[in-house]
């Protein structure tokens, strides 16, 4: 999982008028990848909090594939329809939570029918946070260049 691809196919809506607003759009998809990364650090958490819970079916989180599914069909529309800024950020501000697809194991080797594997939910909660901090990086890098923008280059 490359995240830096995955991260950087948020930001290719962007139509060359909007530059001047795009961090605006740039900052709501970065909201909306962060939201859905919070929820799988919360589903890991979960799981490893119940590992060894009897009976627990470990919970997991995909947000990806709708986000980047809605960012598609905004590209998609904004290529055809000529759609400017206000309705792009309508539009990503109305992908939510709901989207977000969370599911359960059913799969269990355990005698107690918990199916919690320790060692792949660390792995996932640390690619969860590298994720994570990946993002913030990108909101805080595009503060920083909407700052040096508005401080006229200083």
């Amino acid at each position: 999982m490359n995240k830096d691809k995955k991260a950087d196919s948020f930001v290719g809506i962007l139509k060359k008028e909007d530059m001047m607003i795009g961090d605006s759009i740039t900052s709501a998809l970065y909201q909306k990848a962060l939201d859905g990364t919070w929820q799988r650090q919360k589903a890991t958490s979960n799981n490893i909090a119940n590992s060894e819970t009897p009976g627990y079916k470990a919970i997991k989180v995909n947000f990806e594939d709708s986000l980047k599914a809605e960012v598609n069909k905004l590209q998609t529309t904004a290529n055809t329809s000529g759609t400017g800024f206000l309705d792009k950020m309508e539009s990503i501000q109305s992908i939510d939570n709901s989207n977000i697809n969370v599911y359960q194991g059913a799969t269990t080797s355990r005698l107690d029918q918990n199916n919690v594997d320790m060692e792949s939910e660390n792995i996932d909660m640390t690619k969860s946070v590298l994720q994570y901090n990946y993002l913030v990086r990108g909101v805080s890098d595009s503060y920083s260049r909407l700052k040096y923008a508005i401080n006229g280059g200083k």
